[in-house]
């Protein structure tokens, strides 16, 4: 059995997200939900679109989560914000399996560049 590598546990929670390259304003955001976050970074998939392209390895990215409230850990609505780098950019459909008709669909993961920081 492989040894796990990740520093950094993993929740596989869905969270609404809109992420944009840093080089590009928040009108380019994209809109998904998270696979799975953690303290170290997170993995979610999107569908490009004919005007979006897949981001890039190393690329940076401003991210922001929304946290719904909760019993136990948060009483208010909210978002989390931080910067993050591109280590994973890949199609999640082999090509001779995707559909000519729909999007390509990528799934991306990303380390945290910056702390996570809570927004009211």
């Amino acid at each position: 059995m492989e040894k796990e590598r990740r520093h950094h546990r993993r929740l596989d929670i869905r969270l609404p997200l809109e992420c944009c390259p840093t080089s590009l304003g928040p009108e380019r955001a994209v809109r998904t939900v998270t696979r799975n976050i953690s303290t170290g970074g997170l993995y979610f998939e999107v569908d490009l679109l004919e005007d979006v392209a897949a981001p890039e390895v190393h690329s940076l990215l401003n991210i922001e989560l929304r946290v719904p409230p909760g019993d136990g850990y948060f009483p208010y609505d909210g978002k989390v914000t931080s910067v993050a780098e591109v280590v994973r950019c890949s199609p999640t459909t082999p090509h001779e399996q995707r559909s000519p008709q729909a999007p390509t669909r990528v799934g991306v993961g990303a380390r945290f560049r910056e702390p996570l920081t809570l927004v009211f």
